[in-house]
């Protein structure tokens, strides 16, 4: 009997290496009863969560509104994390407020501020803390958040909403603090210029990389069952949900590359206009199996390019490289597929064996002499 890559089940499942959340793409490879069910859609499906949420790419694919199937339960991701990981904090100033606000994107270029209380303590020169409220938020809920804070001395406090769709949010400010007072509202601003955005993620954020990494190469070296010896310290990386973030663990496996992986995003005068995709690249190399993976491409930029580190096979002595440019349609969903998965020739990567930073970068701890009055 066949046995689950992670457990001892036996694997019935479909397994889709580019998390179904970014869409599904025609002809796209899947990885076919490697994995059981329960894997598959709880604990691996953990980490998608998480990956596709919480992240830079979670940015991303609301910018691009990019939906993953029908049935998926439908999440805002500026509002809520997912999977252990925190919300999308979208910070931008607000001319008008004169402060930092929360705003969540609605695709391309528009926005809108987040339903929020931010609250500001007077003397004590930290940043402002930005709490989103949601329509099923309790009082109590809120007042817990609030003494979580641990705020010392006088607060400056203010709440931003829409008045025509969030009605219920002075109520649920009236109902934490009765005695409190609310002063005339003003209209925030219209437009930004730029933000910053921050990202909270747990180690499931780099398992899920690992994970598209090595079930891709999987799909397109069959010659590898996944079980093999060389694959036991990815398998156990990616399976293993220890709450604690080790980065020598994660930079042991993913390392980012400076450069773009597609050759014509290498010079921004050739780059193609008006697309959007995810490259996927499995290699054998000198014996080293390896995969590569760059998300988002498109031509108004790129995230990180990353090489994931699978294991060693000493008894492999070709070179081998296999690529598929997931790519969407230029004019939206057609049917429930959002694009088609495009095989890429290695004449058209930019491969070349290249230095790699880590994933993680740790800095570096801080000296102090220490005089001794002896």
């Amino acid at each position: 009997m066949k046995q689950c890559l992670y457990c001892p089940e036996e694997p019935r499942s479909e397994e889709h290496p580019l998390p179904a959340a970014f869409g599904e793409f025609t002809n796209a490879p899947t990885l076919k009863d490697r994995i059981c069910g329960q894997c598959n859609s709880k604990r691996i499906g953990l980490l998608d969560e998480q990956y596709v949420r919480c992240g830079p790419e979670g940015l991303l694919r609301e910018k691009f509104g990019i939906e993953g199937r029908d049935h998926h339960k439908k999440v805002n991701p500026f509002y809520r994390g997912s999977a252990g990981g925190h919300r999308i904090e979208f910070l931008a100033w607000d001319d008008a407020l004169q402060c930092e606000v929360n705003v969540e994107l609605l695709g391309g270029d528009q926005g809108r501020q987040l339903c929020e209380l931010i609250l500001t303590e007077k003397s004590a020169g930290t940043p402002p803390h930005h709490i989103a409220l949601k329509p099923k938020m309790t009082a109590d809920e809120l007042l817990k958040i609030v003494a979580g804070l641990k705020l010392k001395g006088e607060l400056e406090s203010r709440i931003t909403f829409d008045p025509v769709t969030e009605q219920w949010a002075p109520e649920l400010i009236r109902k934490a603090w009765p005695v409190s007072s609310m002063s005339e509202g003003v209209l925030g601003a219209t437009k930004f210029q730029g933000g910053v955005a921050k990202f909270q993620v747990t180690n499931r954020y780099y398992r899920a990389i690992a994970k598209i990494g090595f079930h891709y190469f999987l799909t397109q070296f069959p010659k590898y069952t996944g079980h093999e010896a060389i694959f036991s310290d990815i398998r156990n990386f990616i399976i293993d949900d220890s709450k604690e973030l080790v980065p020598a663990r994660v930079n042991q496996f993913i390392g980012v590359r400076p450069y773009p992986l597609p050759l014509p995003m290498c010079d921004p005068r050739i780059r193609p206009k008006g697309w959007i995709g995810h490259l996927i690249c499995a290699e054998i190399r000198e014996g080293v199996c390896l995969a590569h993976y760059e998300p988002f491409i498109s031509s108004e930029g790129r995230l990180r390019a990353r090489t994931i580190f699978l294991g060693r096979d000493h008894m492999a002595n070709e070179y081998a490289i296999q690529a598929h440019l997931h790519r969407y349609f230029e004019y939206g969903k057609q049917g429930r597929f959002s694009g088609e998965a495009l095989i890429v020739l290695p004449r058209g990567l930019n491969l070349v064996p290249t230095h790699l930073d880590p994933e993680i970068v740790v800095a570096p701890p801080i000296e102090s002499a220490v005089k001794s009055n002896q």
